[in-house]
């Protein structure tokens, strides 16, 4: 396998390294990239893994730590490129998007953009020194504080079908119970996110790790964990990056389409469910929290199940503002559970 280099810094076979790209300057402190390198002494497959798009989704840098411990760069097929904070701006403010006064915040909606927006520039330099040297994409987005993810995503109307195809297959190999098959032509996420500027613009296949959370107890959260590592290795041995069979699910929930179930006003969310509820199926109607005001104790809205769905995203008791993530409820008239082939 050829040294792979990297922002002019090569990064030879068989080895660690670290390469910081640098992207711009804040008021007060750099923009960086710090990418670690696994390259492998054999021929393969390179993976890129994006962590912290959005920079309140910190769960996935332990995911990334974890994972680079148990990778042996002697018997790596292939490069791996891992990206643990992609937007530090973010993540210096413990917020999903950059606080400026830019018109494009949020990191994930912005690949290929030309503008000077912090978002802009972190996303050209993941373009430029990343995806031009990557052949699949991870791309994690493990939720926030007191509300937790629940799919694997892929997106299944890219322009050549070839690469649909092969992003469906890395989403089964990640072997999580539930699959969300996205349209970036119509959906919300669109043609400038990671995984949807990347398979349109380079023909680079990928999937979107969604699984976790955090708040919810250090038992839970260390299952979570594994099952990322194990679902990336998952991938990876689809791939041939390292030995052995991916370990698949036989049935999987294909999410077409979902509710998002979130509060109107602000207070304090209190689910009437916990997760064990979780991939089971809610009646029209059926109550799922209550936002109760904190000034008053008033119980200011109610959560109920739109349609006939399934959850599978979830959130704890915590204070929240209009909008907040709550839960997800895929729509059973456009979804299904379905054998895995």
């Amino acid at each position: 396998m050829p040294d792979i280099e990297i922002a002019g810094k090569k990064a030879p076979a068989g080895a660690r390294t670290m390469v910081v790209i640098p992207v711009t300057r804040d008021v007060a402190m750099p923009i960086d990239i710090h990418t670690h390198v696994v390259a492998g002494k054999k021929e393969g497959p390179t993976l890129l893994l994006l962590s912290m798009l959005h920079g309140n989704e910190w769960f996935s840098v332990l995911i990334l730590r974890e994972l680079l411990s148990r990778l042996d760069p002697g018997s790596l097929r292939g490069n791996v490129l891992a990206v643990p904070v992609a937007n530090l701006a973010a993540f210096a403010t413990g917020t999903r998007v950059i606080v400026d006064d830019s018109d494009e915040p949020d990191a994930n909606r912005t690949f290929g953009g030309i503008y000077h927006w912090m978002t802009n520039q972190i996303t050209r330099v993941i373009e430029q020194e990343l995806l031009t040297r990557a052949t699949h994409l991870i791309d994690y987005h493990v939720s926030d504080w007191g509300s937790t993810m629940a799919d694997v995503s892929y997106t299944e109307d890219y322009t050549d079908p070839a690469v649909s195809e092969e992003s469906r297959r890395m989403a089964l190999a990640y072997g999580f119970p539930v699959m969300h098959a996205l349209r970036i032509h119509t959906g919300l996420r669109g043609p400038r996110t990671s995984v949807g500027y990347a398979g349109e613009r380079y023909k680079i296949p990928g999937i979107v790790a969604e699984v976790g959370g955090l708040g919810f107890g250090e038992t839970q959260e260390k299952a979570w964990l594994e099952t990322n590592v194990r679902g990336t290795l998952g991938v990876m041995r689809h791939l041939g990056m390292v030995s052995g069979e991916p370990e698949r699910v036989k049935r999987v929930l294909r999410i077409g389409d979902y509710w998002r179930v979130s509060p109107r006003v602000g207070g304090y969310l209190e689910p009437t469910i916990g997760l064990d509820r979780q991939f089971t199926e809610f009646a029209p109607g059926e109550l799922m929290a209550r936002v109760v005001s904190p000034l008053t104790f008033e119980v200011v809205d109610e959560l109920t199940s739109p349609g006939r769905g399934t959850l599978f995203y979830s959130c704890r008791s915590s204070m929240a503002r209009p909008g907040a993530w709550a839960f997800g409820v895929a729509d059973m008239e456009k979804s299904a559970w379905v054998d895995v082939d």
